[in-house]
């Protein structure tokens, strides 16, 4: 057995419409499909280079857990890489999103990189 691709990434939703618009307007991602409805949740997807991202709302409301990004046992974060990442700065910052590291080229890493956190905070690693 070999594993061939990652086929989707999901994220827990807790504000629908800020999280389409953040997805959307600052990542510039397009929804791919109709939402399925899975009796206790809806589905959403959006495509990505060789993946998608699933976005999941819960019809009931759900617990929320107070981790940060340091916790043990939680993943830490998604990354995705840009063409242009200071269009990805300009986009946040009028989104008004929450940038946590803005653009800078790591050394270590040979790679300019910034991170900022999604409506549902989760973290998102932005490199180019």
């Amino acid at each position: 057995m070999k594993i061939l691709a990652i086929d989707h990434i999901t994220i827990n939703c807790k504000d629908t419409e800020r999280t389409f618009r953040f997805y959307e307007e600052v990542l510039g991602l397009l929804k791919t499909g109709t939402p399925l409805d899975m009796g206790d949740h809806i589905l959403y997807y959006y495509g990505l280079p060789n993946a998608r991202l699933e976005i999941i709302r819960y019809k009931t409301p759900q617990p929320v857990l107070d981790t940060v990004k340091t916790s043990p046992g939680i993943w830490r974060h998604l990354a995705l890489e840009v063409d242009d990442l200071e269009e990805v700065y300009r986009r946040c910052q009028k989104f008004g999103a929450e940038i946590t590291s803005p653009p800078a080229y790591v050394e270590k890493l040979k790679r300019k990189t910034m991170l900022i956190i999604d409506p549902n905070g989760i973290e998102i690693e932005i490199v180019q």
